[in-house]
Order: C-alpha cells, then sequence, then structure tokens
C-alpha cells in the first residue's frame, strides 16, 4: 500500500509472466451443491479448504484507526508471556512509532517480542525503529528481502496481519502500520478499513499461520504454552483462521471464498479493495445472481492507491452488471476492507483480496466466521459504508471506465496486482 503494490511490479511483472508464473487452478464448483444454510454446510465447508472450525470464540469488529490502534496498544501493554507480529505495511510515522517503542518496552522486560515485516511494504520502516526494536530484544525479521536473480521468491510477500498477544488474543483484517490508517476515515488520506479482535480456539489457528512464517524465515518451530496456551471458549460464534501461501497447493483461501459464493442461495454482500476477479470468480459471481441471489459489491473510487488494481477490475464491469449485480463505489477516501457475506451467516475477512496476488502469490490469513449476528453486525456495517457510495450502472458506466489502452494494459499485468 501507498504505493506499494507497483514497486515490486515494475521491474518484476514482465520477466514473471514471461517466465510462465502460472496461477494454479481452482475447482469452479466448490460449495455449488451445499447451500449456507444447510446442515451439512459446515462440514463440507471444512472439508473442501481443509481447516476445522472452532466454537466458542468472541469476535469484535474494529473499524477504523481509531477503533483498532487502541486496543491493539492495550494488548500488547498487557502483554505477559508472549507476542507474535506480522505485517505487510510497517511504515515509519507516529503511530507506528508507539507500536515500536510499546514492543521495545515488552521485549526489555523479558517477553518474547517475535516480529515479522514484509521487506517491500516495510521499506520505509525507518532506520530508528528497525534499531529500536532489534536493541530493545524484539527478534525482529524482513520477509524475502528483494533479490535479482530469485524473482519467485521475491515476488511472494507476506501480507497477513497478525498480532497474537499470550497466545490468547489476536487481531487480524486489512490494516496496516502508516499515516494512512490513522483516524476515522476522515479525509481522503485517512483510510476506511477494519480489524478483528478475537479470542477463543480460534486463536490457535492464527497462531500457527505465524508460526509457519517464522519456521521458515529462521528455522525455530513454536510449540509450548507460551505460544499456544490451552483456550477455552469465549464467545458464541463459531470461527476458523485460514492461511496460504503460494507453497499451498489446495488454494484455501480462494476455495472458501469461491465457495461463499457457490453456496449463497440468498445474498451475497462484499466489500473489496481490490477487486479484481479471474474467470472462475466472475463465472461464479454471475451465475450466483442468474440463479436468484441478489450480489451487491462495493469498491474503492478512484482515491484508490493503486490506479491499476481499479483499471483491472473494470475490465469485468460490463459483464457483472449486465448480469444484474449491484456495484458500488466508496467515495470519501480509500476503501481498504476485505469482506464476503454469504446469505446472512457466513463471513470471510481478513488479508486477503479478491484478486490473483491474494490468491496465488502472497501470503495471506482469513478470519472465516459462521454466526447470523455476526453476519448482521457486518452487514450493518456495509450498509453505513454504502450512505457514503455510488452507485455504477450500465447507464453511467463510460463516466467511471479508464481509456482503453490503460484498461488492456491492466488485464495483461492483472495476475500480478
Amino acid at each position: 500500500m501507498i504505493g506499494c503494490r507497483l514497486v515490486i511490479l515494475v521491474p518484476l511483472s514482465v520477466a514473471l509472466l514471461v517466465s510462465s508464473c502460472a496461477t494454479r487452478q481452482l475447482e469452479p464448483n466448490v460449495g455449488l451443491q451445499k447451500v449456507v444454510a444447510s446442515a451439512t454446510f459446515t462440514t463440507e465447508f471444512a472439508q473442501s479448504i481443509g481447516a476445522k472450525w472452532t466454537s466458542g470464540n468472541e469476535v469484535i469488529t474494529l473499524i477504523n484507526g481509531d477503533g483498532y490502534y487502541p486496543p491493539m496498544l492495550q494488548a500488547i501493554a498487557d502483554a505477559q508471556t508472549s507476542i507474535t507480529f506480522e505485517t505487510f505495511a510497517y511504515v515509519e510515522g507516529p503511530m507506528t512509532r508507539r507500536f515500536t517503542q510499546a514492543l521495545a518496552d515488552k521485549a526489555r522486560e523479558g517477553i518474547p517480542v517475535l516480529m515479522i515485516v514484509d521487506d517491500v511494504g516495510s521499506r520505509y520502516i525507518g532506520k530508528y525503529d528497525e534499531a529500536l526494536l532489534r536493541s530493545a530484544g524484539v527478534q525482529f525479521h524482513a520477509y524475502h528481502p528483494l533479490n535479482p536473480v530469485r524473482l519467485r521468491r521475491s515476488n511472494n510477500r507476506t501480507h497477513r496481519k497478525i498480532l497474537v498477544v499470550d497466545g490468547k488474543q489476536a487481531f487480524t483484517g486489512g490494516a496496516g502500520f502508516a499515516y494512512a490508517w490513522e483516524g476515522n476515515a476522515q479525509s481522503p488520506v485517512h483510510w476506511r478499513d477494519t480489524q478483528y479482535e478475537v479470542t477463543g480456539p480460534a486463536v490457535a489457528q492464527l497462531q500457527e499461520a505465524f508460526a509457519e512464517n517464522w519456521r521458515e524465515l529462521t528455522g525455530q518451530v513454536l510449540a509450548g504454552p507460551v505460544y499456544f496456551p490451552p483456550l477455552t471458549a469465549t464467545g458464541p460464534h463459531v470461527a476458523q483462521f485460514v492461511f496460504d501461501s503460494p507453497q499451498t497447493p489446495s488454494n484455501p483461501i480462494a476455495h472458501a471464498i469461491l465457495h461463499g459464493i457457490n453456496s449463497a442461495r440468498e445474498s451475497l454482500v462484499l466489500e473489496q479493495a481490490y477487486f479484481i476477479p479471474n474467470a472462475t470468480m466472475r463465472r461464479a459471481l454471475v451465475a450466483a445472481a442468474q440463479r436468484g441471489v441478489e450480489v451487491e459489491i462495493l469498491m474503492p473510487s478512484d482515491q484508490i492507491d493503486s490506479p491499476f488494481c481499479r483499471y483491472a477490475s473494470q475490465n469485468s464491469w460490463r459483464e457483472l452488471l449486465e448480469a444484474g449485480i449491484r456495484l458500488y463505489q466508496y467515495t470519501p477516501t480509500m476503501m481498504h476492507g476485505k469482506l464476503l457475506i454469504s446469505d446472512g451467516r457466513l463471513c470471510i475477512v481478513g488479508s486477503g483480496n479478491l484478486d490473483d496476488r491474494s490468491f496465488y502469490i502472497n501470503d495471506e490469513v482469513n478470519l472465516h466466521v459462521l454466526s447470523p449476528s455476526f453476519a448482521r453486525e457486518q452487514k450493518a456495517m456495509y450498509l453505513r459504508d454504502l450512505e457514503h457510495a455510488e452507485e455504477i450502472t450500465l447507464e453511467n458506466l463510460s463516466e467511471f471506465l479508464a481509456p482503453l489502452p490503460y484498461r488492456i494494459l491492466a488485464s495483461f499485468l492483472a495476475p500480478q496486482l
């Protein structure tokens, strides 16, 4: 973000495309025979993506920087046994400095603080912040430093958003750590985004996502009660974390989204920062609309930080509109959230975007919640965002489309955006 997406795209896209950086295949019919409301949906869904549901979770929705930064800082301050932290964007600034200081303070207390930041997304971390973290004893690692002789590895970024405190309290969602995420989306330079605080048995799955990347970078295996304490029920929700990387052939992030679309029979709500559906996803959305599902999609406007993502997205708009899908753009500022609600029961949130980079190239982690009450809460949030949105229709479509050469180039780059 903050232009990060194009930094690695420009020098590497042609080489990667020419070298046949092929995307893996999706099973287009996954979930098509099991509706979300069916008694066997939970079993079918878990089997199709290879992840277990857990019961007894509390999931709290935290909206915009004013909503999620304070509880995250408080959780760090209250840590007693361990902190694991992973993010894509960690950019020098006042709020980031507060997190740096908080993490350093806990490390000086002797609490293990393990930290992974993406080498591209956090290239502007600042020398002071990194030096303070290291000098305080934070075990700090940059994920996949750029290497021109290892293009595919360099193109694999960690886009996961993970903070786990004491192995019991977790935060995840779409937000990074930079000036754009501060505040309350009150101006074009303050983004609209959502984080989620999770407690209960599902937290161990998010810790596993961090442990996977920690093992890759350090060779160390995280185990024992410091990182994986016994977890008890804290709330009413059935939930699971699912994480993905280029080394995961089953595509759980993509298949979960596809499953949610295919299983819908009543309604689909999508709020997507980077909405670049591949052919399989487009066909699934169109098929959903054709079988009577009310499909609504909210995307960023031209306030988006990556214009080529918007151009690539526009290549699908006419097809979706002609199928009866309603499209909206959020106008006040960049909308960076990721949300899918299927039939008012299944919610998918987290770091993963609806694009091929999230499906096949990045390391991502999403949270799935199967709960009508949680879905109602997310729908209410979506409707509040919709109050600040403009509808895109077949009649006004030409007003929004970028010039054709831009969209053609974006279609070529779409697998890397």
